[in-house]
């Protein structure tokens, strides 16, 4: 409602360069101003019994589980259309912006990004009964709740980046270097899909095992680690028996399941290139798992810190998030987020 009301004469004065659907709220200002009667707005109370509102939410709801077909012509009428920023309004961030969005239009995704793309919106589907979007897919790796690195590392793991498997079978590459695509524990061509999911290898199966004894300790079932899960679980939706969002299990979700997907590729990683393919011991495994869990339980606390102002993680939001997975959550004071001097770590064993 603001994007088209309040905020309209900036929208459009910018080009609609920095608004949120900016194409559907371009269309709808482009229709008010096609009727020839005035136009009122009042805000009313989301799920309040409100039949109209209701019947909103429930029309959104069945267009969101419809399946894509053709795409909707949302563009405005030719006399209804405008086009472009004021000269007056450009700013460097409006103009880099507008760079950005030309560049993005003309950019094709690479077949294996298109591929893996559709495999994470087809498990999520399966999971969590919802149809997303590529948008919704690549915008959860911006998170906050996923770190620099392990977005940098799913971003390459979408784009089938990594030079493992087939890659190496190209036909410029020399014999020895070509027997570095397979697997020397399961004898198949390496994927990304067998490394992360299918591999026999001690690390990933002890890892998988290790987040599901944690996970267990939430009371929320198991979603299993694969690519919707995984990759895509900054989309992951937990809910009650009522039908309300579990958000903190969500964020939970997605700290534990990025860190583990990541820490699996590492450990194969190590295994393959520095210890000549010999298996970590299942103590080795455990600790670097637990140690990297800790580590990123101390971040979030880290985070709470009053320096950081504005970018500061709300002490409560941390609290809730982990309550269920820490040792002695019970006896812990109630500053235990903020307070260094207070020692925190993940509850081991079932």
């Amino acid at each position: 409602m603001n994007s088209l009301t309040k905020f309209r004469a900036k929208h459009e004065d910018t080009g609609f360069l920095l608004a949120e659907n900016a194409e559907l709220t371009r269309s709808i200002l482009a229709a008010l101003r096609a009727r020839k009667a005035h136009t009122a707005f009042e805000w009313v109370k989301g799920h309040n019994g409100h039949p109209r509102n209701e019947g909103a939410d429930k029309c959104a709801g069945e267009g969101a589980r419809k399946p894509p077909t053709e795409a909707l012509d949302l563009s405005p009428p030719a006399e209804l259309r405008l086009s472009g920023a004021r000269l007056g309004m450009t700013t460097q961030k409006i103009a880099y912006k507008a760079i950005r969005t030309r560049k993005n239009k003309a950019c094709v995704q690479r077949p294996a990004a298109v591929t893996a793309l559709a495999v994470i919106a087809a498990d999520l589907e399966e999971e969590c009964d919802y149809q997303v979007t590529d948008r919704a897919i690549w915008l959860s790796l911006r998170k906050k709740d996923i770190t620099r690195e392990t977005r940098q590392f799913l971003w390459k793991l979408i784009h089938d980046a990594f030079m493992v498997g087939r890659h190496w079978l190209r036909p410029s590459m020399p014999d020895p270097l070509k027997e570095r695509a397979t697997c020397a524990k399961c004898l198949e061509v390496e994927s990304l899909d067998h490394i992360l999911f299918r591999c026999e290898a001690r690390g990933r199966e002890r890892i998988t095992s290790l987040l599901k004894e944690t996970w267990e300790k939430t009371g929320v079932a198991f979603p299993g680690l694969r690519w919707g899960t995984a990759v895509g679980a900054g989309c992951v939706i937990f809910k009650t028996s009522n039908d309300a969002r579990l958000t903190m299990m969500e964020r939970l979700w997605t700290i534990l399941a990025t860190e583990s997907l990541y820490l699996i590729w590492k450990l194969r990683c190590e295994r393959v290139i520095q210890k000549d393919g010999r298996d970590f011991s299942n103590a080795e495994i455990e600790s670097r798992w637990y140690a990297t869990i800790n580590r990123r339980l101390t971040l979030d606390r880290r985070s709470t810190a009053p320096f950081l102002e504005k970018r500061a993680l709300d002490a409560k939001i941390v609290a809730a998030t982990w309550s269920k997975i820490i040792e002695h959550a019970d006896d812990l004071p109630p500053n235990w987020v903020g307070d260094g001097g207070v020692l925190v770590g993940i509850r081991r064993g079932r």
